[in-house]
C-alpha cells in the first residue's frame, strides 16, 4: 500500500512532525517517507541483516512519536522482518538494536544503531562510541526492494503483546488527515497502529504533536487542518 501511495499520491504529505517545545517540524511526502524507508532497509542489508531480521527498537519507548522511528518500524517490516519495542534490557534475541539519543551505548551483545533525532536526520555532532551512526543512512542507495511474508508470520511484538503481517493488514484504515498528540508511556502498538499503519492503508495523513501547551496543539491543529485522535489499539486482540 505505499508503493501503491507512492505512486498514485507521492508528493501529497503522509507524515507531519512537531516537537512543540522546540518549534521543529518536520513533512515528509509518501515519497520521501518511502525514500527514507529504502535507505533504512539497504542500511539494514549492508551490516548483513537483510533476510527477516528480528529488530529491537527501544527508540520506539524511549522516544514515542517520532518519524524516525515510523520509518524503521516500516522499513522492518517491508523486509519481512519483526519489531520488538521494548526497552533495552527487555530485549530478546534481537539481530539488531535501534536507540535514541539519550542512551547510545550499545545493547551488549548486539549490533547497536544510534539515532540522535535530528529534526532533519542528521547525525550526532560528537561521535558515539561503539554504535554505528543511524546518519549513515544517507549514504545508502535508494533502491527498493521488499519481502513478502505469510499472514502469520511475526511482525510485532512488544511485552506479551503479539501482532502478525496478516494483523497489521486488517488494521482499521483511515482516509482522512489526523492528529495525534504523543506522551511518554503510550503503548508502541497503538502509535504505530494509529500514526503509520491506518494513514497508509487508508490513504490518509497523520500529524503527529510532541510536547507543548494544550493552546499549541489547538493552534497546530487548526493550521494543519487534522482530526484529533487518540491511540489506542482498533486491530485484531492480542495473541
Amino acid at each position: 500500500m505505499l508503493e501503491e501511495r507512492v505512486r498514485r499520491d507521492g508528493s501529497r504529505p503522509l507524515v507531519t512532525w512537531y516537537d512543540l517545545d522546540t518549534g521543529a517540524r518536520v513533512e515528509l511526502s509518501a515519497r520521501t517517507f518511502a525514500n527514507w524507508v529504502d535507505k533504512t532497509a539497504n542500511l539494514m542489508a549492508s551490516i548483513g541483516f537483510d533476510d527477516r531480521p528480528m529488530v529491537g527498537l527501544p527508540l520506539l519507548v524511549t522516544d514515542p512519536g517520532h518519524w524516525v522511528g515510523l520509518v524503521w518500524a516500516m522499513a522492518v517490516w517491508q523486509i519481512g522482518g519483526e519489531v520488538q519495542a521494548d526497552r533495552r534490557e527487555a530485549l530478546d534475541a534481537v539481530d539488531l538494536a535501534v536507540v535514541g539519543p539519550t542512551n547510545t551505548h550499545p545493547v551488549p551483545g548486539v549490533e547497536t544503531v544510534a539515532c540522535s533525532l535530528h529534526p532533519l536526520g542528521l547525525g550526532f555532532a560528537t561521535p558515539q562510541r561503539a554504535v554505528i551512526d543511524y546518519a549513515e543512512v544517507t549514504g545508502q542507495p535508494d533502491a527498493h526492494w521488499s519481502a513478502t511474508a505469510a499472514d502469520a508470520t511475526p511482525a510485532f511484538r512488544a511485552g506479551t503483546t503479539l501482532r502478525t503481517a496478516g494483523d497489521i493488514d486488517h488494521v482499521p484504515a483511515t482516509p482522512n488527515r489526523i492528529a495525534l498528540r504523543v506522551s511518554a508511556g503510550d503503548d508502541p502498538w497503538a502509535l504505530l497502529e494509529t500514526s503509520l499503519v491506518a494513514p497508509i492503508l487508508g490513504g490518509g495523513s497523520i500529524v503527529l504533536l510532541v510536547g507543548g501547551t494544550d493552546d499549541a496543539v489547538d493552534r497546530v491543529l487548526s493550521t494543519e487542518g487534522a482530526q484529533p485522535v487518540v491511540a489506542r489499539a482498533q486491530g485484531p486482540a492480542p495473541s
